[in-house]
């Protein structure tokens, strides 16, 4: 990969929010290269989704404001945002110890426990093929089963 080659402190200007952003860290490289540039912040990602109250989703954002105050109102406990579960460890090469295949992991938007149990939350616009397997992955490594939830 080749050094950037522009000073860690360049700013450059958003085309899109209009705030002078670090080069080096808040634009993607293919990014600087265009005329009107998009911070990290303001590109598209992947699936469209927008960001919003400090989450990925609008839709991860509702439910985070739903459970928030159950949270507080202590209806429920052990309440966490983006908790990471492990589904298969790295694999080592036993003569040099080096990583082969670094681990899977599994985020989830939600945790927490009320008196019906312990709950693991995602909320789930696209299905994806990838997160079909990784719900199949925790009911096998872990026995939690994920709850979808579409509001």
């Amino acid at each position: 990969m080749a050094a950037n080659p522009l000073p860690a402190d360049f700013r450059v200007l958003c085309s899109v929010c209009g705030e002078p952003r670090l080069a080096a860290t808040d634009f993607a490289p293919a990014q600087l290269k265009k005329k009107r540039p998009r911070c990290r912040a303001c590109a598209p990602n992947k699936f469209h989704n927008q960001a919003a109250g400090g989450q990925q989703s609008k839709r991860e954002n509702r439910r985070a404001r739903t459970l928030r105050p159950l949270a507080q109102a202590g209806l429920i406990w052990n309440y966490a945002e983006q908790v990471r579960f492990e589904l298969i460890p790295e694999q080592r090469d036993a003569v040099t110890g080096r990583v082969i295949e670094r681990a899977c992991f599994y985020i989830a938007d939600f945790v927490y426990d009320d008196d019906l149990g312990h709950h693991v939350e995602d909320a789930k616009g696209m299905r994806t093929d990838v997160y079909r397997i990784k719900k199949k992955l925790m009911l096998h490594v872990h026995g939690i089963r994920i709850e979808e939830v579409h509001a």
